[in-house]
């Protein structure tokens, strides 16, 4: 029986420092554009390749806590989805649901860093999801980023919640924010811990910068989810059980490319989880994973063990959380 189930895609990141460069950003709003030479070949400081992507980076990461993980995911008949089922072997992750599409092809993305921030272009295949029966042993599920055709797979988290008990981790996408469907607020009404960022909670919310943290972990959680868990980049984090309201603020450490700190954090955060750990030290796992994770090139390189993230908080004892 699985700890922990993903679900998502999984796709073929590489990596690229680019050295020299510029940012412009417009005077009224956070609207930037990163600036290379046209034409011109341009030296890089690193490039590597690497598979990526929510479901594969949260359960790599809460296989690191001792638990036992698989994902769920649809690609393309491919070479990216042979190196995906060996990476995840590799880390010790189940593979047996990542199943190859006849015609389609895998997801890629090419990432673009300079000064520890990302820019990403992205090659998405629509592939429609849903959740084999041999899944319903799966004592948590956790739901990531989707493109179309997601509707399916979230009615068959919603069954499986209710016919199995199936506890239920949730990041929506982009797309199901926008989309505002139904059957997205039917799973959230089921979800145990959902994790969004301030924008995505904005989104959902239909709320402006003037709203307090309390009123959007609130408006949240009336939306039905157990647990909110609140990022907000380098501002910190906080998290909500509908009764006490936690923050910790970013762990601290060297910033290198940012890409996978969200899911270090919902790996960190839901592994403690696992562990039995309070609120407050799943947040600063999570938060102690995510600064990890920035301090390398790709999103699993600098995921922690359970033990070696203990010793990393021990090491800080300053670094504290606290309720509002």
């Amino acid at each position: 029986m699985l700890d922990l189930l993903t679900v998502g895609d999984i796709k073929l990141d590489t990596f690229i420092l680019v050295p020299d460069a510029s940012v412009m950003c417009a005077l009224h709003m956070p609207d930037c554009k990163l600036c290379i030479a046209y034409g011109k070949k341009i030296p890089v400081t690193a490039m590597t390749s690497e598979i990526a992507g929510t479901a594969p980076n949260v359960a790599v990461g809460v296989a690191k806590f001792q638990k036992k993980t698989g994902v769920v995911s649809v690609m393309g008949n491919d070479d990216i989805h042979a190196h995906a089922k060996a990476f995840l072997k590799r880390h010790g992750v189940s593979a047996t649901h990542v199943v190859a599409k006849k015609g389609a092809r895998s997801s890629a993305a090419t990432v673009l860093t300079y000064k520890g921030e990302s820019t990403q272009f992205v090659d998405h295949t629509n592939v429609e999801y849903r959740l084999p029966d041999t899944t319903k042993h799966a004592s948590w599920i956790h739901i990531s980023e989707l493109g179309e055709g997601y509707e399916s797979l979230y009615s068959d988290a919603i069954a499986m919640k209710k016919h199995h008990g199936t506890q239920i981790s949730f990041n929506p996408g982009s797309v199901q924010i926008a989309e505002e469907k139904t059957v997205l607020f039917n799973l959230l009404r089921v979800t145990d811990i959902l994790f969004v960022n301030m924008n995505e909670a904005r989104s959902l919310l239909h709320i402006q910068n003037g709203e307090s943290v309390h009123g959007i972990v609130a408006g949240l959680h009336n939306l039905g989810a157990g647990i909110i868990v609140l990022t907000d980049g380098t501002n910190g984090a906080y998290a909500f059980d509908g009764t006490t309201l936690v923050f910790a603020p970013i762990f601290p450490g060297d910033r290198i490319e940012a890409t996978g700190a969200g899911d270090a954090f919902s790996a960190g955060f839901l592994g403690a989880m696992l562990h039995k750990l309070p609120l407050n030290e799943s947040l600063r796992f999570g938060s102690a994973n995510a600064a990890s994770v920035i301090a390398f090139v790709g999103p699993t390189a600098g995921l922690q063990t359970f033990a070696e993230l203990k010793k990393k908080l021990g090491n800080n004892p300053t670094y504290a959380t606290q309720t509002l």
